[in-house]
């Protein structure tokens, strides 16, 4: 009898402590993906605004992880659902990786992006040189 309520609390402790690690992990998860965010939003913020037209406002929704390892911001634009895109973070910080999940309800780029559009890191070059 006392062989089975031993088991048998070997086997809620161990439960537990499962548990607990994964909610310690999803926490975790949660600060590093809040963190991403803060760190990229600005970013694809302001490469949004700079290739597209009427872009008044970015909201970020979640981040997850494609079977290469590399992370995803996923958001849309101007306050509708359906404005929906895809930002890769390659390297360090995001440059210039962006899909729409609808092509036909994403905003209209601007004419001088059409064929090329500029990387985050451009952008921020030519607006140093024009505070000179």
């Amino acid at each position: 009898m006392k062989i089975k309520k031993l088991k048998y609390k070997k086997i809620v402790l161990l439960f537990f402590v499962f548990l607990c690690l994964i909610g310690v992990r999803s926490i975790i998860k949660y600060t590093g993906n809040k963190k991403l965010i803060e760190e990229e939003g600005p970013l694809i913020e302001k490469y949004l605004k700079y290739t597209y037209k009427n872009i008044t406002d970015v909201k970020f929704e979640t981040v997850h992880t494609n079977p290469t390892g590399i992370k995803h911001i996923q958001g849309f634009v101007n306050k509708n659902p359906e404005m929906e895109f895809d930002a890769g973070i390659y390297d360090e910080h995001f440059s210039a990786a962006l899909n729409w999940l609808d092509d036909e309800k994403s905003p209209e780029i601007k004419p001088e992006y059409e064929l090329k559009s500029k990387t985050v890191q451009e952008i921020k070059k030519e607006e140093t040189e024009h505070q000179k």
